[in-house]
């Protein structure tokens, strides 16, 4: 089970990583510019002399086209085509395959899997999804909404290769996946923020969607103190 928990994060995070490739972001180039123009500002409180934060963590919620929506959606559906058979071997071991996709094919069944699947594999994949399409500028209920496509495509076009669609799947890897999404994007903003570096890789752990280019809400922080007034200033850039 751990082994495909495993499994089941690396290909979240390769989705991410495809999506940062197809994002328009230019958070690395804009990052970049800003430390060299800035390399010789201040770092620290002048007071306390602590060094302040570099990032400030947050989501820039925003409008999205429908054409960005479909492109979205296509991406993510089009990994899932080709990473289910690597979390899913037996697909290509005579356990599925072709002929079992066409009887499951349309089918709608109340699964008997095990608690671990229903109560914590799918919430945790919808969770992801979720933060996902957070950090990609969808609001809470968009981020839901894309989280519900992608899940509903995902069992009733792909891991029907395996097993019939199943009624719990649809419901709780979106619903129970957001609401899980929701506290772990509350809990990983409070550490990415606090200061801490254990916090900060705590942090992006729970929430690795912030790791990537695709993600809008990222302020990076410039202080700059005043020499003549004593008085310092924080400049701020969105890196999206």
């Amino acid at each position: 089970m751990i082994k495909f928990v495993l499994k089941l994060m690396t290909k979240l995070m390769a989705i991410a990583l495809f999506l940062g490739i197809f994002s328009s972001s230019t958070t690395f180039a804009v990052t970049s510019e800003l430390k060299e123009a800035f390399k010789d500002q201040v770092y620290a409180d002048p007071e306390t002399h602590k060094r302040l934060p570099l990032y400030q963590y947050g989501y820039n919620d925003r409008e999205h086209s429908l054409a960005e929506n479909v492109k979205t959606i296509g991406v993510v559906y089009g990994l899932t085509w080709f990473f289910y058979p690597i979390v899913q071997p037996k697909v290509f071991h005579g356990a599925g395959g072709v002929k079992e996709y066409q009887h499951n094919l349309g089918k709608l069944v109340f699964d008997q899997d095990e608690p671990f699947w229903n109560d914590f594999v799918h919430p945790l994949s919808g969770s992801q999804l979720y933060l996902l399409y957070r950090a990609n500028g969808y609001d809470r209920l968009s981020a839901f909404e894309m989280t519900f496509v992608s899940s509903a495509l995902f069992e009733l076009t792909v891991e029907i290769f395996t097993e019939p669609a199943s009624v719990q799947d649809l419901y709780q890897t979106p619903v129970l996946g957001t609401v899980l999404g929701y506290g772990i994007e509350n809990a990983s903003m409070y550490l990415l923020n606090s200061g801490n570096t254990i916090g900060k890789i705590i942090g992006h752990a729970l929430n690795p969607a912030t790791l990537f280019p695709f993600y809008e809400g990222r302020t990076f922080i410039i202080p700059k103190y005043n020499e003549e007034d004593k008085g310092a200033m924080i400049r701020m850039e969105m890196s999206y």
